[in-house]
């Protein structure tokens, strides 16, 4: 590719940020799917540093996450409480929910490996020909 003349380097920055605001995108491979331009074209231009676009993108992405907390404290979902809450709790509530579910999954772990199961039924079997 031949050297982008700062002009150039513009037009194609405004494009993209015009795509990036229209389509409200958050990830900036995702310009490529609107945009003529090629990610070699892109990157050899030194576009995924544009602090413009990461602005752009970074606004879409904290837009997103303020929609969603709004839908979750809206819901009734008990998993999307919980994950909201887990957005706005405390260290401490944080460390109290953890070990609470680490102690509950080290005491109900009735899972096992499939070589402790695949030993189990060797036993089993071995028990029923015995018992003949």
């Amino acid at each position: 590719m031949k050297k982008i003349t700062k002009n150039g380097y513009k037009k194609i920055e405004k494009e993209c940020l015009g795509i990036v605001i229209e389509k409200n995108m958050v990830f900036m491979d995702e310009i490529f799917i609107y945009s003529e331009i090629t990610p070699s074209e892109f990157y050899e231009a030194k576009l995924h540093e544009s602090v413009l676009l990461k602005d752009a993108l970074a606004i879409n992405c904290a837009k997103l996450k303020r929609d969603l907390r709004i839908k979750w404290f809206d819901s009734t979902n008990a998993t999307l409480n919980a994950a909201l809450y887990k957005l706005v709790c405390t260290e401490e509530e944080r460390r109290a929910l953890s070990s609470s579910a680490s102690s509950r999954n080290q005491q109900g772990s009735d899972v096992c490996t499939q070589e402790e199961y695949l030993k189990s039924l060797k036993e089993m079997g071995e028990a029923i020909e015995n018992a003949d």
